[in-house]
């Protein structure tokens, strides 16, 4: 059965995957963008949506680069946390279903796989701006009964991203033949954005509310490691450089424990590292 939804972020690397997703098994989509002209800071801007039907917002919007976050948090908290606000208040309005999709937000981890019952420890302004849109839409959750889901998705990667994110800048580099990286040492779980989307998807449907998932692979690589993957599949001649240069706050290592999501939903994702990055050279370089 085909549903109203607003997403949020709809322009952005997931917002794009997502819209196409949805719009394949036949939803109608109503897009919500800087590109297309809307705020989130702004809580007027979600008037022309009122009278939508929308039953479910997919929330996605916001500011994403954690160094950016360091030099200007301002942005970042109004954004991310009262930005979030004013999407509750929408949903509140018309008794919308929200989605959230938050972030890291465990800092360094106390063990591993994280689970959703690890400590919150946001070590930086934008992982703490989306713990705050977390509990923002717990409150509302609890106390208007807004309809939420929070996703916490682990590392990111697939065709289109940003070259601010760890792959892409590796592969923008490799054109050049040469790869220079400050520290090679720590280690992330990656997954791919296709297994990402589904994971958003199977939450449409479902009925429990106040509910956060982790969504990761449940393993890590280091950079060196991403390196030598990328570089063993790439043909050319690759000169390699680590600056040895440790970045402030530095997580070590980070794994995420899903058992909560394939319990609850059997999703679980499909695209191994390896395979992940194979198709994006092929796509995108090779």
């Amino acid at each position: 059965m085909s549903k109203n939804i607003l997403v949020t972020g709809a322009s952005g690397f997931i917002g794009k995957y997502l819209v196409s997703e949805l719009m394949s098994l036949g939803h109608n989509i109503f897009s919500f963008s800087r590109s297309g002209g809307y705020n989130i800071c702004d809580p007027l801007a979600f008037n022309s949506f009122v009278d939508k039907d929308i039953d479910t917002v997919y929330h996605l919007a916001g500011s994403t680069y954690i160094p950016d976050s360091w030099v200007n948090p301002s942005e970042f908290y109004r954004t991310n946390t009262l930005g979030t606000q004013n999407v509750l208040e929408f949903c509140r309005k018309i008794s919308a279903k929200i989605i959230y999709i938050s972030a890291y937000i465990y800092g360094v981890p106390k063990y591993l796989p994280i689970n959703e019952e690890h400590p919150v420890r946001p070590n930086n302004p934008y992982a703490h701006s989306k713990w705050m849109g977390e509990e923002i839409c717990r409150f509302y959750s609890q106390n208007y009964g807004i309809k939420s889901i929070i996703l916490r998705p682990f590392n990111l990667y697939g065709e289109g991203q940003n070259n601010n994110f760890l792959i892409p800048f590796l592969l923008e580099q490799l054109k050049t033949g040469k790869i220079i990286v400050k520290d090679d040492s720590p280690k992330r779980d990656y997954l791919h954005i296709k297994d990402f989307i589904k994971g958003c998807v199977s939450c449409l449907n479902y009925d429990k509310y106040n509910i956060t998932f982790n969504l990761g692979s449940g393993g890590s690589y280091s950079v060196l490691e991403v390196i030598n993957m990328i570089t063993s599949v790439y043909s050319g001649n690759i000169e390699y450089l680590c600056r040895n240069e440790k970045r402030q706050n530095e997580i070590p290592d980070t794994v995420a424990d899903c058992t909560l999501i394939k319990n609850e939903l059997g999703w679980n994702p499909e695209i191994s590292f390896k395979e992940g990055l194979k198709n994006i050279l092929k796509n995108e370089i090779i």
